[in-house]
């Protein structure tokens, strides 16, 4: 606490090792409901056995300056932060998709385009650009299908 009773500003590095476990999976939760959610479907819904437990880790994202609440009890995320797993996705709410996501979209548009502007031709900058495009737009899609099936 300062002198004036206001919380200190917690920095990104004690946020990343403070922000693991039940209490990432809470903060996850939040992310991914913007509008607001009531203490027992936060604790239900992240499977934490009881409203005390859910409560403790609402206080711990709480004092990180991460949520904050409303008069009618429904909990907010207060900051957006990127930390741990969380590095790999982007948007809130309904929206957060994994960043890899983007690289698929470029891979695929590109391909399409070489494919319909540029007849192909079995030559070799042709056969080396298509095994280019066709690897990035697999791994892409390798990577962004891990990232979705992530469980906080």
């Amino acid at each position: 606490m300062d002198s004036d009773g206001d919380t200190q500003e917690i920095d990104i590095d004690e946020i990343a090792t403070k922000l693991t476990g039940r209490t990432l999976k809470v903060y996850w939760f939040l992310l991914k409901n913007s509008n607001g959610v009531r203490l027992r479907d936060i604790q239900k819904n992240t499977g934490l056995s009881t409203p005390s437990l859910a409560s403790y880790h609402l206080d711990k994202l709480s004092g990180m300056n991460l949520i904050e609440t409303d008069s009618h009890g429904l909990f907010y995320t207060k900051r957006n932060v990127r930390v741990g797993i969380l590095q790999f996705f982007i948007g809130q709410g309904r929206l957060m998709v994994p960043r890899y996501f983007f690289y698929v979209v470029f891979y695929l548009v590109t391909l399409i385009g070489f494919m319909f502007l540029f007849p192909f031709t079995f030559g070799p900058l042709s056969i080396l650009l298509t095994v280019v495009l066709v690897f990035g737009l697999a791994t892409s899609i390798a990577e962004t299908y891990k990232a979705w099936r992530i469980k906080i």
